[in-house]
């Protein structure tokens, strides 16, 4: 009888025992969690739709930084697919300079005062298309139409006589051996347009960031304009003003062919 209820206690207490310890459920699994594996080495690091892009020229041989290209302009590129991008190129410069002689001394004062003006303005448009290359490499050709401006003009204020240059700036040239004097052209205003088909690249070296170089093949026409000259002042002899206009003709220019940028593109895209 004590070995029954012993054995009765026992498994009693065996069953609570095993009550008190929580389960573990071997059997479960995790089926909520998932991993996507992205291989940068085959993300394309090239500009999307709506990227814009700006650059600068960099010349390696000369040490120098400078805007992109020969007209020294801010040029600006817009996605608008992957493939296709408008090009902007932009450049507005003005140069203003004034000289004065002046020596009241001697029997003859000398009072000089030369005054120059000059303003450039000129405009890019034009749209590429790139090609499919590698997650770095960005080939295209591209279309570009130029239109520029330039106006120049000259005051020369010499004692009671003034000289008002249209269109140009003039230099005038002494030469002791000849005891004689000449005219130089410095300056002239013009306008010009033309039309550039384009080929080049762009290597991405991190995302957002190039370098790269463009040939263009161009076709453009100059055409100066007509340099004026006013005198007005006193006439030895008469005392009376006088007035000469001189005028030297109109003249063109015409190119037709390759050009090379010098230097490397450097750019980025935001």
């Amino acid at each position: 009888m004590k070995k029954t209820l012993f054995s009765i206690a026992l498994a009693i207490a065996t069953t609570a025992c095993y009550a008190q310890t929580p389960k573990v459920k071997t059997d479960t699994v995790i089926t909520d969690l998932s991993y996507t594996t992205v291989d940068k080495t085959t993300q394309s690091l090239k500009p999307t739709t709506g990227a814009i892009v700006t650059e600068l020229n960099f010349n390696p041989f000369k040490g120098n930084l400078s805007l992109n290209n020969s007209l020294n302009q801010i040029k600006v590129r817009y996605f608008i697919s992957p493939d296709i991008a408008l090009r902007l190129g932009f450049h507005a410069s003005q140069k203003d300079s004034t000289a004065n002689v002046n020596n009241p001394y001697g029997p003859q004062g000398i009072f000089v005062k030369n005054e120059r003006k000059s303003t450039l303005i000129g405009l890019n448009f034009g749209v590429e298309k790139h090609f499919k290359g590698t997650r770095r490499l960005s080939p295209y050709i591209a279309a570009d139409i130029s239109v520029s401006s330039k106006s120049a003009n000259q005051e020369i204020k010499d004692n009671g006589v003034s000289t008002s240059i249209k269109n140009g700036w003039l230099e005038t040239i002494y030469l002791p051996n000849n005891q004689s004097y000449y005219t130089q052209l410095q300056e002239n205003a013009y306008t010009r347009y033309g039309i550039n088909l384009i080929t080049g690249f762009d290597f991405y070296i991190a995302k957002d960031f190039f370098f790269g170089y463009e040939f263009n093949f161009n076709l453009s026409k100059t055409e100066y304009k007509n340099i004026r000259t006013t005198v007005t002042g006193q006439n030895t002899g008469t005392g009376q003003p006088t007035t000469n206009f001189n005028d030297t003709g109109k003249k063109s220019a015409s190119t037709f062919g390759p050009t090379l940028i010098n230097g490397v593109r450097i750019g980025y895209s935001f």
